[in-house]
């Protein structure tokens, strides 16, 4: 299983504050941790996406309140297909670790 760090989940993510991520991270239940999952990484980018919906007017406690399937239908509705952005997420973080040369 891979784990990324906050700073390379931040990056992947094109979060460009700390104080958003830490935020995000608190919400979850995650700010403790130091290494996220992918799955980790799915829920972050659902708050993500959730609050970019409505700019404004989302909120992380309407988040907090709903359901997945709520949240899946709310996609849904938006035509937002998390899964597909998770997998070109995976595939540019893959992209990006395959050009870092090798520590020999």
């Amino acid at each position: 299983m891979e784990y990324l760090n906050k700073t390379q989940c931040r990056e992947l993510l094109r979060i460009q504050s700390r104080d958003t991520i830490n935020k995000y991270l608190k919400a979850l239940g995650l700010f403790e941790r130091t290494r996220f999952g992918w799955s980790e990484i799915k829920r972050i980018l659902e708050l993500q996406i959730f609050l970019g919906l409505k700019h404004g007017r989302n909120a992380i406690s309407d988040f907090e309140e709903m359901s997945q399937r709520e949240l899946e239908q709310t996609f849904e509705s938006y035509g937002v297909n998390v899964n597909a952005r998770l997998d070109a997420l995976q595939k540019i973080h893959r992209d990006s670790v395959q050009l870092k040369p090798a520590l020999r």
